[in-house]
């Protein structure tokens, strides 16, 4: 038996237990009384032996996935795992029931195909072509949940989690990452030199100047920069983020145009010279804005410009030119993984094993209605 199959059939029974099971827990709290149904997480505290904050998380998640029967089902058949269902469940909340139905659809067939980082940009896009003003409400609902959080782990150590909106972590997070770049090499990692700057900066002592400005990279079309239509803004590093948020953040930068093709909304090439210009690791950063591997998030500005084909003297060009992160650059390099780059602009990978996978990139701007 082929040893990809078994392995997927065993993947997609976790998703088909954990939707069976959440059928019966539910069933399960329903037929209590309804004085005793208050007080059913102290019932699975005994019956499941777990803490009660497990046993509210599990009626919870019971109650989010049997309120989309559509979803449920799609992971009964083996069709979306328990991840991109509830990120489904948890994007469509704001929408209306007919929005919601339509989405949901939609969402459901690219999560089938595609991995969760894809299908969730892929949603956050389709939901604000959808309904722009559910977009924005949703980004208000959840800025209203910023907070500071102190969670205790082993060993003497412990993570402060910080949760603010998007725009603001791209920040904060160049803003440390150029600090730690800037620090003499020692025996630190990078991680430990940007956790180091962290904590000197949250407690107020001297740090080295920042490298350069610190910065984030937005693209949107120029229509709705305009407040001509509400398509969503691109933020780099992160994904789609609402129309009004992105114009708030572009009216303070420096804009640069970038021309894309009428027919797909993809951006154009440019140049053909051995090592990429900055003018072209921007547009390729603008057309491919995460690492071509799968499932991969690492920002473009983050990664190393592959040339998929290696250099002939003549194809530093866009349709060659793909940014991979460093150890998705070292793994199409040095071990049996290869690559292909298409006419539109995929990325196809091939397995050891000789199995291949297609990575899209997203168009910047809506192709035009003909």
């Amino acid at each position: 038996m082929d040893p990809d199959a078994v392995l997927k059939a065993a993947f997609t029974g976790m998703g088909k237990a954990v939707a069976e099971f959440s059928v019966t827990l539910l069933n399960y709290v329903s037929d209590l009384e309804p004085r005793d149904r208050e007080f059913s997480e102290e019932l699975l505290m005994r019956e499941l032996r777990v803490s009660r904050v497990k046993a509210g998380w599990l009626i919870d998640r019971a109650t989010d996935l049997t309120s989309r029967p559509g979803v449920l089902k799609a992971m009964v058949e083996g069709r979306v795992d328990e991840g991109k269902a509830l990120m489904i469940i948890d994007l469509l909340r704001v929408l209306s029931v007919a929005h919601a139905a339509i989405a949901e659809e939609a969402l459901l067939a690219h999560a089938e195909k595609n991995s969760y980082s894809t299908t969730r940009q892929y949603a956050v896009r389709f939901i604000h072509r959808l309904d722009p003003k559910a977009a924005e409400r949703r980004f208000q609902a959840k800025r209203k949940q910023r907070m500071v959080e102190k969670i205790n782990l082993n060993d003497g150590m412990a993570l402060i989690r910080l949760m603010m909106t998007a725009h603001d972590a791209a920040m904060v997070y160049d803003h440390v990452n150029r600090i730690a770049r800037s620090l003499p090499k020692d025996d630190r990692t990078l991680d430990q030199k940007r956790s180091d700057v962290a904590r000197d900066l949250l407690l107020g002592h001297d740090t080295p100047a920042p490298q350069g400005q610190t910065m984030v990279y937005l693209t949107m079309p120029i229509t709705s920069a305009f407040g001509m239509t509400n398509d969503p803004a691109i933020l780099g590093g992160y994904g789609p983020i609402p129309a009004r948020i992105g114009r708030d953040i572009a009216a303070g930068g420096i804009w640069k145009r970038i021309l894309t093709d009428p027919m797909t909304g993809m951006a154009e090439e440019i140049s053909h010279v051995y090592r990429p210009s900055p003018q072209q690791r921007e547009l390729i950063a603008a057309r491919y804005p995460t690492c071509m591997a799968i499932g991969c998030n690492q920002p473009a500005h983050r990664c190393d410009l592959d040339h998929c084909c290696p250099f002939d003297g003549t194809n530093t060009t866009l349709n060659n030119l793909r940014p991979k992160c460093r150890r998705h650059h070292r793994m199409k390099t040095h071990s049996n993984w290869k690559c292909t780059n298409q006419p539109d602009g995929t990325h196809t990978w091939t397995t050891p094993n000789g199995k291949t996978e297609d990575v899209h990139p997203e168009p910047i701007a809506e192709p035009a209605p003909f």
